[in-house]
């Protein structure tokens, strides 16, 4: 397991591989002795009754099912996702597609897994308030503009019907990905 604990780290960060080990001392996870369905158990775990993928801890599984998604879907493109700024910070950085002052207080909406994506800190500082079609003029010629993750930003609008969509599509590709793919997701992205 020790290779899977590796692959962690160098893919989705030391933040990611910490809440990890926290979450397999509860669940047990190694117990399966298996990788895939290791990760079949930890991902069916975080999405059980899952309402908010932005605050707190949740911030990890979020990150890796987006990256999991994207380095599965890149066609090749390399990005690292767990560089880190001068300060130690995360240069990629969980955004909000729809901003978050177009929510009230406690509306469900607007963590959903279906408004968010991974954006570039630069890119982020320069949108964060934004609209959408703000955000989108902003990515035309950004490097994330090509992310499978956001193609969200090719379409003319997003309203907050589409958070729910987004959301079931994001969570059924994770799906297809480890349930039916796993031998290429573990060879393409966890390259173990």
């Amino acid at each position: 397991m020790d290779k899977l604990l590796d692959s962690f780290e160098t893919v989705f960060g030391n933040g990611f591989l910490k809440y990890f080990k926290e979450q397999e001392k509860k669940h047990h996870y190694f117990k399966l002795n298996d990788y895939k369905k290791i990760i079949q158990k930890f991902v069916e775990d975080e999405q059980r009754d899952r309402v908010n993928y932005y605050r707190g801890k949740h911030v990890h599984f979020t990150r890796f099912l987006l990256i999991s998604i994207e380095k599965f879907k890149s066609n090749g493109r390399s990005i690292d996702f767990t560089e880190l700024d001068h300060k130690g910070k995360l240069i990629w950085q969980l955004e909000h597609i729809m901003p978050q002052s177009n929510f009230e207080n406690g509306d469900c909406y607007k963590n959903k897994l279906g408004n968010l994506t991974l954006l570039h800190r630069d890119t982020n500082v320069k949108i964060s308030n934004e609209t959408f079609v703000e955000k989108k003029k902003v990515l035309l010629d950004k490097v994330e503009s090509k992310f499978y993750i956001n193609e969200v930003f090719r379409t003319d609008n997003f309203e907050k019907s589409d958070i729910k969509n987004r959301s079931i599509n994001l969570i059924n590709d994770l799906g297809k990905i480890i349930n039916d793919n796993f031998d290429v997701y573990r060879k393409k992205v966890l390259k173990i």
